[in-house]
């Protein structure tokens, strides 16, 4: 990862891997089909993260402020762990190549946590909303990329977590 954010995803050749590691070429081929596997497993991992943090959010919070809280603490992590320059790499790859697929999975785990957090809100709404939960979830996810997105295409002087403040807040005003 380290070499990655230092040069850049595609300055980095598996040879430069292999040997940042100690390692043997074979040995990076018997664990990854390529390079691009590297990132998937980072997200799986990522995703490891994401569910222990839903774990934790506290049960007496509205279904609102939980799902807020836990998207302000995914931003949190993917700045503190990924970086911007890192981000734009991995945004911009996938849009070049199918290499990131776990990134996108429809299925990922990040996407069910949405889910089921949007679930408790829509429960909690005194009015069933306009929109589906799939739909609610597809906007919401939207909403979570785009601001990534954002914050990687345009640096400013905020964390990841200020940029997307404004846009998550009024998502979760539609409920009202």
């Amino acid at each position: 990862m380290q070499l990655f954010k230092e040069k850049g995803y595609k300055n980095v050749s598996v040879d430069e891997i292999v040997q940042a590691c100690n390692s043997s070429k074979g040995s990076f081929y018997h664990h990854f089909k390529s390079k691009a596997e590297i990132l998937n497993e980072h997200f799986a991992l990522a995703d490891k993260y994401y569910e222990q943090l839903y774990n934790d959010l506290p049960i007496q919070l509205s279904p609102k402020r939980r799902l807020q809280l836990f998207l302000e603490n995914v931003f949190i992590y993917l700045e503190e762990t990924f970086g911007r320059e890192f981000l734009s790499v991995v945004y911009s790859t996938s849009l070049e190549s199918e290499a990131h697929l776990y990134f996108r999975n429809p299925n990922r785990k990040l996407f069910m946590l949405f889910e089921a957090l949007i679930t408790e809100v829509i429960e909690a709404s005194p009015s069933k909303p306009a929109l589906s939960l799939k739909q609610l979830k597809l906007a919401f996810t939207q909403l979570a990329m785009g601001v990534i997105y954002h914050w990687c295409t345009f640096p400013e002087d905020q964390s990841l977590q200020e940029s997307g403040a404004s846009a998550l807040q009024h998502y979760l005003n539609g409920f009202s």
